[in-house]
């Protein structure tokens, strides 16, 4: 069988998996939003995909032999129950962006990862951060996700055709059909703009993405109020132009969202929202809630997912902040479902 060389196997992806999160009963809080319950039985496992690994020539590798679901039962966006939804629409690659260093990018990609469990839509997580992976140290033992490296054009190669072969797997020996993915977040490091660019510009990346493995590009740009992070947005711009659809995410960590004033008066932005919609792409503003200091500290120092900020007994303020952190982000993101593959919640 021939193998591709693919993401480095991280420790904390080893061992029994953990349970996680069950599909949650809702009641409407606020217009587009949810209150999650959080004490309901949480034994069901999160869906989503495991990848086989074989051991390569290098001790340190790992190769992808296949890709299955952990749990048959729940297969992601398979099934469409929603006439109106363009399945196609629901392939994604969703890429979490933010090149302004401590933007709250990790932040937005582990929520949407809770989101993503919370609801058993499977996704395949892939962590390009290497300096500060936070999305395989929180949720690394919880759901599919792997260490990215992009460092070089090799790497960056590499990276491409194992997005293809998660799209697609090959079948086995034994001719059984291994499940295909509709569903990749990718959380980018800092300063990722150049490679990007490099990618777009030497491959023809969105493109490539588009034809080859069937799935629509979602750009997700965490921004905070300073003037950085619209120039970075409109560099962004330049090179991927309207050929993916755009969510701009307004930190609230940051300030009201009054305060986001170079964003909401630039007349860059306002031009590349016009031509983004007038190419039939999405452009669109949601704001990520602010979580409290003390409970953001006491997730990052225990290394605890959103769920298990619910699940802890220390702290009922904690409990608290997380649970309406939870019910504020999961209303941002519901309007907007399609743009990060989610055809329905369990709520709906």
């Amino acid at each position: 069988m021939t193998t591709i060389h693919t993401f480095h196997e991280n420790k904390q992806n080893t061992g029994n998996p953990a349970t996680e999160n069950t599909p949650i009963n809702t009641t409407p809080e606020a217009p587009g939003a949810e209150n999650i319950t959080p004490n309901k039985p949480v034994e069901q496992r999160a869906n989503g995909t495991k990848a086989d690994v074989t051991a390569s020539d290098d001790p340190t590798e790992k190769t992808i032999e296949s890709v299955k679901p952990k749990n048959p039962a729940s297969t992601g966006n398979k099934g469409n129950d929603d006439k109106n939804t363009n399945p196609e629409q629901l392939r994604r690659l969703v890429m979490v962006t933010g090149d302004k260093g401590g933007v709250g990018k990790s932040t937005f990609a582990r929520g949407l990862a809770q989101i993503y469990m919370d609801n058993a839509v499977g996704f395949v997580g892939l962590d390009a951060d290497n300096s500060n992976p936070h999305l395989i140290r929180f949720y690394g033992k919880k759901a599919d996700i792997y260490p990215l490296d992009i460092s070089n054009s090799d790497k960056l190669d590499d990276f491409l055709d194992n997005l293809k072969q998660i799209v697609y797997p090959k079948s086995k020996g034994d001719g059984k059909a291994l499940k295909e993915q509709s569903l990749i977040l990718l959380e980018t490091p800092s300063q990722f703009l150049p490679t990007l660019e490099n990618l777009i510009k030497e491959m023809g990346f969105l493109g490539v993405v588009n034809d080859k493995c069937k799935m629509q590009v979602t750009i997700v740009v965490v921004i905070s109020t300073i003037i950085d992070c619209i120039n970075q947005l409109l560099e962004l711009y330049s090179f991927c132009g309207d050929n993916v659809d755009y969510v701009i995410v307004k930190n609230l960590f940051y300030g009201e969202t009054e305060q986001f004033t170079f964003y909401d008066k630039s007349e860059e932005v306002k031009e590349m929202e016009t031509k983004v919609k007038a190419k039939g792409h999405k452009f669109t503003n949601i704001n990520m809630p602010k979580l409290a200091k003390k409970s953001y500290d006491y997730l990052d120092v225990n290394n605890m997912t959103f769920r298990q900020g619910l699940e802890q007994d220390e702290y009922p303020s904690i409990y608290g902040r997380v649970l309406s952190w939870l019910n504020n982000f999961q209303g941002q993101i519901k309007p907007i479902k399609n743009l990060f593959g989610i055809e329905k919640f369990l709520s709906e």
